[in-house]
This record gives C-alpha cells, structure tokens and sequence, in this order.
C-alpha cells in the first residue's frame, strides 16, 4: 500500500486525544449516545503523537507535535458489547475538510473491554496485512475528556471511502453493507426466497432500525444501486441457485466460474485462513455477522454495482480472538474445514440449543470446492510456516526482549487504575495486575463467564492442532496442489 497519511498515522504508536468542553453528564452517561452528539460551543478536540512510555496521561501535550486542534465534530457511543459498559467506546466524527485528521473524518476508539491483554486486535490486525487482506489499520491512544483519563483505547481505521479507495484503487463507486444480527437474524447469506418465488433484493432489504443486511453507503449512479439486487446476486451465486446437481455442483468447475465472477475468491479464502487460526468466532462465524461486503464492480470507475458486481469481504470487529470466550469452547481447535461442527456451545448459550450450528455457505460451500480448498489449504499451510508461530507472535507481542505491543501499551493501561489490584477509575473490568497477566506473563483469566487464554498458549495450542489436521486433508489435497504462491503481492 502507498505511503499516504492515512498509513503514517497508523504506523505510530501512541497518540493522545484530548476532549475539552464536553456536557459532563454525557462523558458517562447511564444511557449510551447511539447518535451523534454534535459538540456545543466552546468544545474542542487535539490530537497529539506521544512516546508510549511517558507516563504524563495525565495532562494534555504542549508544544509540537499536535495534529488536530479542532472546534467542529460529534461524538457517540459505539459497539455493542460497550455501549452499556463502565469504560466505552467512541466514535469521533469530524466536520469539515480543514478538521480531518491524516484525511480521515472518522476516528474510532475502541475500549477494549473484552481483552485483558489489550493487544489482541493488534496483532490480528497485523495478521491481515500479512495475508494481504484489506483491512483496517490499528494503532493506540489516550483519552482524556475535561481532565478524566478515560484509558487507552486502540484506534482502528474506519471502513469509508478513503479506506477503500487504499484498498480499491480505481474502484470508488461500489456499494459498502455492513452486516448485524438484526430482524432477518444472523447475516448467514443463506438464499431467502418469499412469495411466489421472490428472492430478488427485497427478502435482504427489510428497513428499520434492526436491519441484518445494512447498505452504509452507495458510491454509485448506476439505476437501483441502492435496490439490494447486487446483494441477492451474490447470495444466489454463493448458493448454487439454478445449477444441476445439488451439494454437488459446488465440486463442479461451474461453480467455480461463477463464484470468480461475483467474488474475490483468493482474498476471500486469505480472509478465512487468518479467521480460523486466531479463533474469530464473532464474525462470518459462529454469529455470523460484524463484517463487511464491499462491491466494488468488475469493471474500473464504471459504477455499475447491478450488471457488474464483484464483492470483497472485508473484516471487522476482532476483539473476541486468540482465547476469548464466553460458551466453554476451545476455538483452538476448529476444524480448518468444519467451522460450523465447534458452535454448539455457542448456540446452548444464546439459544438454549446445543444441537445447533451455525450456518456458514460463503465459507462451506467455497470450500467444497477442490480448487478454491487447495487454495485455502496452502495459504493456511504458509502462515504456520511463517507468521503463526509462537516465536512470531511472542516477538510481536515483546516478550523476547525486543520491544513490542506490550510495551506500547503496559504505562498506559497502568496509568487506569493507582493500584495493581484495584478497580480502574477508567471503568475497565480487568485490574492493572490482570493486565500484566494475560498481557505479559501469559496466564489464562477468568471473570464470570469470560474466560481470556493467554494468546501465547492459545497461539500454541492452535498451531498445533492445525498441524495436525492439515496433514489429514494433505491425503486429498497435496501440499502445494493449488499452484499459488505466498506471500501474494501487495
């Protein structure tokens, strides 16, 4: 990816965001801001890139090295695992060509309150960059609203046009969904069919404030582009709708055609390597939603997001990862092909029903395919061989010696509670001695029924049993058999 000053900003490690002005009554307010709170007169917002390692949170920077100064933006509450939470998340929309920090209008703070270690979306982040996926950009901030150290917070690069104009070179005019769990339940994309045989835009496009499959935003000109019907093209495609043969055609070289046709198949498959080693479960998974799908049109600057669709799956959301659970699941040991056998314990948690599992066509029925398989196969074989290793995530994470996210984060997160065993005044339920635990010694933690592995022995656990299966499907599938070569270029 070029050097822009998106790229930058989010190759810096530390940053202090300094709110002044703000209504009190809504720096913890005991309903969650869902929608934008545009700042009231006098508010202002500064940026500033600080060393990680000074520990003065405390007190906003002077001198240089400020990069936003600004009197026009909103505020909200974001997430939904932190919307109601004692430390929340946030989301800074900023107003005005002149008040854009490195280009961005949007700049997300997120608590992570699932995470003891506060590094795990850091390091998946990282992992996506390294499979070549497009991705967000992650790095670290401060935040300090009238005076009141919130904590640190990871800043994760929002999903808009800039994004995806990075990722998208010459393909701006596409459709952006985000997808929930909403009034449709999960976003499986199972094919949905309503009276008289209907399965055209409208059985996704349900309205109202629960939607499942949510259009963000259509960059496009292209008649009814905001109709869905790019959508349920994709869904049927994905399906097999119309080919002979049933759950076999998914075998067949047709498929296969059609699917290349619609979807960016490799990164897709890139995507789902990295997703199924970290143990990804609240994504295209076990929920399955909180991702996105971005059709950006086969055809360059074209637009036509109806006659030409070509979507890409693009992640989000990865604070549930490397260990985290809440349904007594070891996520270390997901089948590489089976995703669905292991969400049992997820759906006897939140539906009472052990027996069910999770329903998943864009990765089973992608990888029924031999061809697209010995894909995934290989690129998952290549990622054990070089960046899911323990040394390599022990390295990344600075715990050889050589600096590493743990020393990014350990002064700021410290500086949220003025004991080791006391509750943070930052609202965040892990105390500064749980954080040195699952963060830099590694052990495993419990609170109620979250339960964090330390990622080192998560990471090695899940190496292994990945070892293992893989040399199983090696019978079928030769190592080497799909003729591609990792890493891919950028």
């Amino acid at each position: 990816m070029p050097a822009t000053p998106q790229a930058e900003f989010f190759a810096r490690p530390m940053y202090h965001v300094e709110v002044t002005g703000w209504p009190a009554d809504l720096v913890r307010p005991a309903d969650p801001i869902e929608q934008d709170v545009t700042a009231p007169a006098g508010a202002r917002v500064q940026v500033w890139q600080v060393d990680p390692a000074d520990p003065q949170a405390m007190a906003a920077p002077t001198g240089a090295g400020r990069l936003l100064d600004a009197d026009a933006f909103d505020l909200r509450n974001s997430g939904n695992r932190t919307l109601s939470a004692p430390k929340r998340s946030w989301k800074f929309s900023l107003d005005g060509d002149a008040n854009e920090l490195a280009q961005m209008s949007t700049v997300n703070l997120k608590s992570m309150w699932n995470d003891p270690s506060q590094m795990r979306e850091a390091l998946v982040w990282r992992f996506f960059r390294d499979a070549q996926v497009p991705a967000s950009r992650h790095t670290y901030a401060r935040l300090r609203i009238d005076g009141d150290y919130l904590g640190l917070y990871s800043v994760i690069e929002e999903i808009d046009k800039p994004m995806l104009r990075q990722h998208f070179p010459g393909k701006p005019k596409g459709n952006l969904y985000k997808m929930y769990c909403g009034d449709l339940g999960p976003a499986t994309l199972e094919h949905r069919v309503g009276a008289g045989g209907d399965d055209s835009g409208a059985q996704y496009s349900i309205t109202g404030q629960n939607q499942t499959y949510r259009l963000l935003k259509s960059y496009s000109d292209a008649p009814d582009a905001a109709g869905f019907a790019d959508l349920a093209q994709l869904v049927r495609v994905v399906n097999g709708v119309g080919m002979p043969g049933g759950p076999a055609a998914f075998s067949t070289d047709g498929y296969a055609a059609a699917v290349r046709e619609i979807l960016d198949v490799e990164r897709l498959l890139r995507w789902a390597g990295v997703n199924v080693l970290v143990g990804a479960w609240d994504n295209y998974f076990a929920t399955p939603a909180n991702y996105f799908l971005y059709n950006s049109t086969r055809v360059p600057d074209e637009g036509d997001v109806v006659g030409k669709p070509y979507f890409t799956l693009v992640p989000w959301d990865y604070d549930n990862t490397l260990g985290m659970d809440y349904f007594t699941t070891r996520w270390q040991d997901t089948d590489l092909l089976d995703w669905a056998a292991n969400t049992g314990g997820y759906w006897g948690h939140n539906a009472g029903n052990t027996a069910k599992r999770s329903r998943i066509p864009l990765v089973q029925n992608v990888l029924a395919n031999r061809g697209f398989r010995r894909y995934y196969l290989d690129h998952v074989e290549h990622l054990l061989d070089t960046v899911f290793t323990v040394a390599t995530v022990d390295r990344r994470l600075g715990l050889t010696g050589d600096p590493g996210l743990w020393q990014r984060v350990a002064t700021s997160a410290y500086l949220e509670s003025a004991t080791p065993q006391g509750p943070p005044a930052t609202g965040r339920q892990w105390a500064n001695h749980e954080v040195y635990l699952n963060g830099f010694a590694q052990w495993e933690l419990r609170h109620g029924e979250t339960f964090a592995n330390g990622i080192h022995h998560y990471v090695l656990m899940r190496y292994e049993s990945a070892r293992r299966r893989l040399a199983e499907l090696r019978r079928d599938d030769p190592s080497g058999s799909s003729g591609a070569s990792f890493p891919v270029a950028p």
